[in-house]
């Protein structure tokens, strides 16, 4: 997880501007990140799958272990940095080329 931040948060730096509007973060991950935890811990109630905990820290809430709360925020984080990179870069393109931006 700690890689996947580190390659993205250059990202920033090109224009992503995601970091710097956390509330907006916290709207588009947290609902998610929440439905997706609480579908593990069912699952994991059930039976359905577990944690081996030789490849975990040993934390855990509700069964749900802590690296799979920082999957859920990290991933969702590293994705809406690249998306806005890409988009920044691509707006940058088209008003270097004179294109004729329109907003949506």
């Amino acid at each position: 997880m700690a890689g996947c931040l580190l390659l993205v948060l250059p990202l920033e730096c090109l224009g992503a501007r995601v970091l710097r509007e956390p509330g907006r973060i916290a709207a588009a991950v947290l609902p998610v990140a929440l439905i997706f935890l609480v579908w593990d811990a069912v699952a994991v109630w059930a039976e359905v799958w577990s944690f081996n905990p030789r490849y975990t820290l040993g934390v855990s809430l509700a069964g749900i272990v802590l690296e799979e709360f920082v999957f859920f925020l990290v991933i969702p984080l590293c994705a809406l940095l690249t998306y806005q990179s890409v988009e920044a870069l691509t707006r940058r393109g088209r008003r270097t080329r004179g294109d004729v931006e329109v907003h949506r």
